[in-house]
Protein backbone atom coordinates (compact mmCIF):
# COMPACT_ATOMS: atom_id res chain seq x y z
CA UNK A 1 0.00 0.00 0.00
CA UNK A 2 1.26 3.47 -0.90
CA UNK A 3 1.21 5.87 2.02
CA UNK A 4 -0.08 9.44 1.90
CA UNK A 5 2.81 11.83 1.38
CA UNK A 6 1.40 14.21 -1.14
CA UNK A 7 -0.06 17.22 0.73
CA UNK A 8 -2.21 19.18 -1.73
CA UNK A 9 -2.84 18.88 -5.44
CA UNK A 10 -0.59 20.14 -8.23
CA UNK A 11 -2.13 20.02 -11.69
CA UNK A 12 0.56 21.71 -13.82
CA UNK A 13 4.24 22.60 -13.88
CA UNK A 14 3.63 26.10 -12.52
CA UNK A 15 1.99 24.59 -9.44
CA UNK A 16 4.96 22.23 -9.04
CA UNK A 17 7.45 25.12 -9.28
CA UNK A 18 5.44 27.21 -6.84
CA UNK A 19 5.43 24.34 -4.36
CA UNK A 20 9.18 23.78 -4.73
CA UNK A 21 9.84 27.47 -4.06
CA UNK A 22 8.01 27.16 -0.75
CA UNK A 23 10.26 24.33 0.48
CA UNK A 24 13.95 24.11 1.44
CA UNK A 25 16.15 23.98 -1.65
CA UNK A 26 17.27 20.65 -3.06
CA UNK A 27 20.64 20.14 -4.72
CA UNK A 28 21.09 18.59 -8.18
CA UNK A 29 24.22 16.67 -9.15
CA UNK A 30 24.60 17.08 -12.92
CA UNK A 31 26.78 14.66 -14.88
CA UNK A 32 28.61 16.36 -17.77
CA UNK A 33 26.93 19.75 -17.48
CA UNK A 34 28.69 21.46 -20.41
CA UNK A 35 25.44 21.67 -22.37
CA UNK A 36 23.53 24.83 -23.34
CA UNK A 37 20.10 23.67 -22.15
CA UNK A 38 21.48 22.30 -18.87
CA UNK A 39 23.41 25.49 -18.13
CA UNK A 40 20.51 27.81 -18.96
CA UNK A 41 17.99 25.81 -16.94
CA UNK A 42 20.41 25.70 -14.00
CA UNK A 43 20.93 29.46 -14.25
CA UNK A 44 17.16 30.04 -14.14
CA UNK A 45 16.63 27.62 -11.25
CA UNK A 46 19.47 29.22 -9.31
CA UNK A 47 18.41 32.82 -9.97
CA UNK A 48 14.84 32.06 -8.86
CA UNK A 49 16.15 30.36 -5.72
CA UNK A 50 14.56 27.02 -6.65
CA UNK A 51 17.56 24.66 -6.70
CA UNK A 52 21.28 24.43 -6.02
CA UNK A 53 23.75 22.52 -8.19
CA UNK A 54 27.01 20.60 -8.33
CA UNK A 55 28.46 20.13 -11.81
CA UNK A 56 30.58 17.04 -12.48
CA UNK A 57 32.62 17.62 -15.64
CA UNK A 58 35.91 18.94 -16.93
CA UNK A 59 36.13 22.37 -15.29
CA UNK A 60 37.69 24.12 -18.28
CA UNK A 61 35.06 22.63 -20.59
CA UNK A 62 32.20 23.89 -18.42
CA UNK A 63 33.64 27.37 -18.10
CA UNK A 64 34.19 27.56 -21.85
CA UNK A 65 30.59 26.45 -22.49
CA UNK A 66 29.25 28.97 -19.97
CA UNK A 67 31.16 31.76 -21.72
CA UNK A 68 29.94 30.62 -25.13
CA UNK A 69 26.29 30.51 -24.06
CA UNK A 70 26.60 33.60 -21.83
CA UNK A 71 25.51 31.79 -18.66
CA UNK A 72 26.61 32.83 -15.18
CA UNK A 73 27.86 29.80 -13.22
CA UNK A 74 29.91 31.74 -10.67
CA UNK A 75 27.88 30.44 -7.71
CA UNK A 76 27.88 26.78 -8.76
CA UNK A 77 30.27 24.18 -7.35
CA UNK A 78 32.25 22.35 -10.04
CA UNK A 79 33.90 18.97 -9.48
CA UNK A 80 36.65 18.66 -12.07
CA UNK A 81 36.61 15.22 -13.73
CA UNK A 82 38.67 13.63 -16.47
CA UNK A 83 36.03 11.58 -18.33
CA UNK A 84 32.32 10.73 -18.53
CA UNK A 85 32.75 7.56 -16.50
CA UNK A 86 34.36 9.40 -13.60
CA UNK A 87 31.78 12.20 -13.72
CA UNK A 88 28.87 9.72 -13.62
CA UNK A 89 30.40 7.70 -10.79
CA UNK A 90 31.20 10.72 -8.61
CA UNK A 91 27.84 12.39 -9.17
CA UNK A 92 25.98 9.17 -8.32
CA UNK A 93 28.11 8.77 -5.21
CA UNK A 94 27.28 12.35 -4.18
CA UNK A 95 23.55 11.65 -4.40
CA UNK A 96 23.80 8.27 -2.70
CA UNK A 97 25.75 9.86 0.15
CA UNK A 98 23.35 12.79 0.59
CA UNK A 99 25.61 15.56 -0.64
CA UNK A 100 22.99 16.14 -3.36
CA UNK A 101 19.39 14.96 -3.53
CA UNK A 102 18.83 14.60 -7.29
CA UNK A 103 20.94 13.05 -10.05
CA UNK A 104 20.69 14.46 -13.58
CA UNK A 105 22.07 13.33 -16.93
CA UNK A 106 23.80 16.05 -18.92
CA UNK A 107 25.75 15.74 -22.17
CA UNK A 108 26.83 12.09 -22.08
CA UNK A 109 25.64 8.76 -23.41
CA UNK A 110 22.63 7.13 -21.80
CA UNK A 111 24.52 3.87 -21.41
CA UNK A 112 27.33 5.47 -19.45
CA UNK A 113 24.88 7.32 -17.22
CA UNK A 114 22.74 4.26 -16.47
CA UNK A 115 25.80 2.12 -15.77
CA UNK A 116 26.56 4.37 -12.78
CA UNK A 117 22.91 4.45 -11.66
CA UNK A 118 22.61 0.64 -11.81
CA UNK A 119 25.98 -0.20 -10.23
CA UNK A 120 25.31 -2.84 -7.56
CA UNK A 121 27.77 -1.37 -5.08
CA UNK A 122 27.41 2.39 -5.52
CA UNK A 123 24.29 2.90 -7.66
CA UNK A 124 20.75 4.05 -6.91
CA UNK A 125 18.62 1.05 -7.88
CA UNK A 126 15.70 0.44 -5.51
CA UNK A 127 12.96 -1.46 -7.34
CA UNK A 128 13.29 -4.62 -9.41
CA UNK A 129 12.71 -2.59 -12.57
CA UNK A 130 13.58 0.98 -13.46
CA UNK A 131 11.23 2.76 -15.83
CA UNK A 132 11.12 6.10 -17.62
CA UNK A 133 8.18 8.47 -17.32
CA UNK A 134 7.47 11.41 -19.58
CA UNK A 135 5.40 13.97 -17.72
CA UNK A 136 3.56 16.50 -19.85
CA UNK A 137 0.83 19.11 -19.68
CA UNK A 138 -2.16 18.01 -21.74
CA UNK A 139 -2.51 20.41 -24.71
CA UNK A 140 -6.30 20.43 -24.21
CA UNK A 141 -6.78 20.70 -20.44
CA UNK A 142 -3.38 21.93 -19.27
CA UNK A 143 -3.30 19.21 -16.58
CA UNK A 144 -0.33 16.95 -15.91
CA UNK A 145 -0.39 13.51 -17.53
CA UNK A 146 2.19 10.74 -17.86
CA UNK A 147 3.49 8.34 -20.52
CA UNK A 148 5.49 5.24 -19.61
CA UNK A 149 7.68 3.60 -20.75
CA UNK A 150 9.11 5.33 -23.79
CA UNK A 151 12.70 5.51 -22.62
CA UNK A 152 14.05 2.34 -21.01
CA UNK A 153 12.12 -0.94 -21.33
CA UNK A 154 11.91 -2.16 -24.91
CA UNK A 155 9.13 -4.76 -25.05
CA UNK A 156 7.59 -5.26 -21.61
CA UNK A 157 5.83 -8.46 -20.61
CA UNK A 158 3.39 -9.05 -17.79
CA UNK A 159 5.85 -8.62 -14.91
CA UNK A 160 7.46 -5.54 -16.48
CA UNK A 161 4.06 -3.92 -17.08
CA UNK A 162 3.24 -4.44 -13.40
CA UNK A 163 6.41 -2.63 -12.27
CA UNK A 164 6.07 0.13 -14.89
CA UNK A 165 2.48 0.77 -13.83
CA UNK A 166 3.27 0.74 -10.12
CA UNK A 167 6.19 3.15 -10.63
CA UNK A 168 4.00 5.55 -12.61
CA UNK A 169 1.10 5.49 -10.15
CA UNK A 170 3.47 6.17 -7.25
CA UNK A 171 5.16 9.04 -9.11
CA UNK A 172 1.87 10.60 -10.19
CA UNK A 173 0.51 10.59 -6.65
CA UNK A 174 3.67 12.19 -5.26
CA UNK A 175 3.76 14.83 -8.00
CA UNK A 176 0.08 15.69 -8.33
CA UNK A 177 -1.24 14.78 -4.90
CA UNK A 178 -4.19 12.70 -6.09
CA UNK A 179 -4.87 9.10 -7.08
CA UNK A 180 -4.43 8.68 -10.85
CA UNK A 181 -6.54 6.92 -13.45
CA UNK A 182 -4.33 4.58 -15.48
CA UNK A 183 -4.90 3.27 -19.01
CA UNK A 184 -2.94 0.39 -20.55
CA UNK A 185 -2.75 1.55 -24.18
CA UNK A 186 -3.08 -0.88 -27.07
CA UNK A 187 -4.26 -1.08 -30.67
CA UNK A 188 -7.23 -3.13 -29.42
CA UNK A 189 -9.87 -2.68 -26.75
CA UNK A 190 -9.71 -6.34 -25.79
CA UNK A 191 -6.98 -8.95 -25.37
CA UNK A 192 -6.04 -10.66 -28.61
CA UNK A 193 -3.57 -13.59 -28.78
CA UNK A 194 -2.10 -12.10 -31.96
CA UNK A 195 -1.01 -9.05 -29.95
CA UNK A 196 0.91 -10.34 -26.94
CA UNK A 197 1.06 -6.98 -25.18
CA UNK A 198 -2.74 -6.79 -25.10
CA UNK A 199 -2.93 -10.17 -23.35
CA UNK A 200 -0.34 -9.09 -20.79
CA UNK A 201 -2.19 -5.82 -20.22
CA UNK A 202 -5.47 -7.61 -19.57
CA UNK A 203 -3.73 -9.73 -16.94
CA UNK A 204 -2.20 -6.63 -15.33
CA UNK A 205 -5.62 -4.98 -15.23
CA UNK A 206 -7.08 -8.00 -13.43
CA UNK A 207 -4.16 -8.83 -11.12
CA UNK A 208 -2.48 -5.57 -10.13
CA UNK A 209 -4.11 -4.05 -7.05
CA UNK A 210 -2.63 -0.71 -6.04
CA UNK A 211 -3.99 1.15 -3.01
CA UNK A 212 -3.21 4.62 -1.68
CA UNK A 213 -4.41 5.17 1.88
CA UNK A 214 -6.89 2.36 1.38
CA UNK A 215 -8.31 3.73 -1.88
CA UNK A 216 -7.77 1.75 -5.10
CA UNK A 217 -5.94 3.18 -8.09
CA UNK A 218 -8.21 2.49 -11.08
CA UNK A 219 -6.61 0.67 -14.04
CA UNK A 220 -8.21 -0.06 -17.44
CA UNK A 221 -6.86 -1.89 -20.45
CA UNK A 222 -6.06 -2.94 -23.01
CA UNK A 223 -7.64 0.18 -24.44
CA UNK A 224 -7.06 2.38 -27.47
CA UNK A 225 -5.73 5.91 -26.99
CA UNK A 226 -8.92 7.64 -28.12
CA UNK A 227 -11.08 5.68 -25.68
CA UNK A 228 -8.62 6.32 -22.85
CA UNK A 229 -8.64 10.09 -23.22
CA UNK A 230 -12.13 10.73 -24.60
CA UNK A 231 -15.23 9.56 -22.67
CA UNK A 232 -17.25 10.31 -25.81
CA UNK A 233 -15.09 7.99 -27.92
CA UNK A 234 -15.37 5.28 -25.28
CA UNK A 235 -19.17 5.63 -25.16
CA UNK A 236 -19.54 5.49 -28.94
CA UNK A 237 -17.56 2.26 -29.03
CA UNK A 238 -19.47 0.85 -26.03
CA UNK A 239 -16.27 0.58 -24.01
CA UNK A 240 -16.60 0.53 -20.23
CA UNK A 241 -13.63 1.79 -18.23
CA UNK A 242 -12.77 1.26 -14.59
CA UNK A 243 -12.78 5.03 -14.08
CA UNK A 244 -14.72 8.09 -15.20
CA UNK A 245 -13.21 10.70 -17.48
CA UNK A 246 -9.86 10.79 -19.29
CA UNK A 247 -6.87 8.79 -18.07
CA UNK A 248 -4.01 10.46 -16.20
CA UNK A 249 -1.39 7.81 -17.01
CA UNK A 250 -0.84 6.14 -20.38
CA UNK A 251 1.12 2.88 -20.14
CA UNK A 252 2.33 2.13 -23.67
CA UNK A 253 2.96 -1.35 -25.14
CA UNK A 254 6.58 -0.80 -26.18
CA UNK A 255 9.36 1.75 -26.34
CA UNK A 256 8.63 2.79 -29.94
CA UNK A 257 5.06 3.76 -29.06
CA UNK A 258 6.14 5.76 -26.03
CA UNK A 259 8.96 7.46 -27.87
CA UNK A 260 6.78 8.43 -30.85
CA UNK A 261 3.88 9.61 -28.68
CA UNK A 262 6.17 11.66 -26.48
CA UNK A 263 8.10 13.22 -29.36
CA UNK A 264 4.83 14.01 -31.17
CA UNK A 265 3.64 15.98 -28.14
CA UNK A 266 6.89 17.93 -28.07
CA UNK A 267 7.13 18.73 -31.76
CA UNK A 268 3.49 18.96 -32.87
CA UNK A 269 2.02 20.78 -29.86
CA UNK A 270 3.10 23.47 -27.42
CA UNK A 271 2.77 21.23 -24.37
CA UNK A 272 5.45 21.44 -21.69
CA UNK A 273 7.23 18.25 -20.78
CA UNK A 274 9.66 16.61 -18.35
CA UNK A 275 11.37 13.26 -17.93
CA UNK A 276 12.21 11.19 -14.85
CA UNK A 277 13.35 7.68 -14.00
CA UNK A 278 11.38 5.75 -11.39
CA UNK A 279 12.42 2.76 -9.31
CA UNK A 280 15.52 4.46 -7.87
CA UNK A 281 16.30 5.28 -4.24
CA UNK A 282 16.82 8.94 -5.17
CA UNK A 283 15.26 10.99 -7.99
CA UNK A 284 17.04 10.54 -11.32
CA UNK A 285 16.50 12.81 -14.32
CA UNK A 286 17.37 11.39 -17.73
CA UNK A 287 16.60 13.47 -20.80
CA UNK A 288 17.60 13.58 -24.44
CA UNK A 289 20.51 15.87 -25.27
CA UNK A 290 18.10 17.54 -27.72
CA UNK A 291 15.59 18.54 -25.02
CA UNK A 292 15.23 22.28 -24.45
CA UNK A 293 15.89 24.16 -21.21
CA UNK A 294 12.20 24.33 -20.25
CA UNK A 295 12.02 20.54 -20.32
CA UNK A 296 15.17 20.31 -18.23
CA UNK A 297 13.93 22.91 -15.73
CA UNK A 298 10.57 21.12 -15.39
CA UNK A 299 12.39 17.84 -14.86
CA UNK A 300 14.56 19.36 -12.14
CA UNK A 301 11.45 20.65 -10.38
CA UNK A 302 9.83 17.20 -10.51
CA UNK A 303 13.03 15.67 -9.16
CA UNK A 304 12.97 18.10 -6.25
CA UNK A 305 9.32 17.28 -5.55
CA UNK A 306 9.97 13.53 -5.61
CA UNK A 307 12.92 14.07 -3.28
CA UNK A 308 10.65 15.78 -0.75
CA UNK A 309 8.15 12.91 -0.79
CA UNK A 310 10.72 10.13 -1.24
Amino acid sequence: MMQSTAGGTRNNFKAVLDYIKSRPKQKVAVVCAADEAVLKSAEIAGSENILDFIFFDNADKIKKAADEYKVDISGIEIIDTTCEREAAALATEAVRGGRAQILMKGHLSTGMFLKAVLDKQSGLRKSKLLSHIQVFECPVTGNIKMISDGGMNLYPGYEEFCHITENAVDAFYKICGRIPKTALISAFNRPDPLLKSSVAMAAVRDDLKLFIDGSPAAISGPITLDAAISPEAAAKNDIKLNFDGPADILIVPNIETGNLLGKSLLYFTDSQSAGIICGTSKPVIMLSRADNFNTKLNSMALGALLSIFN
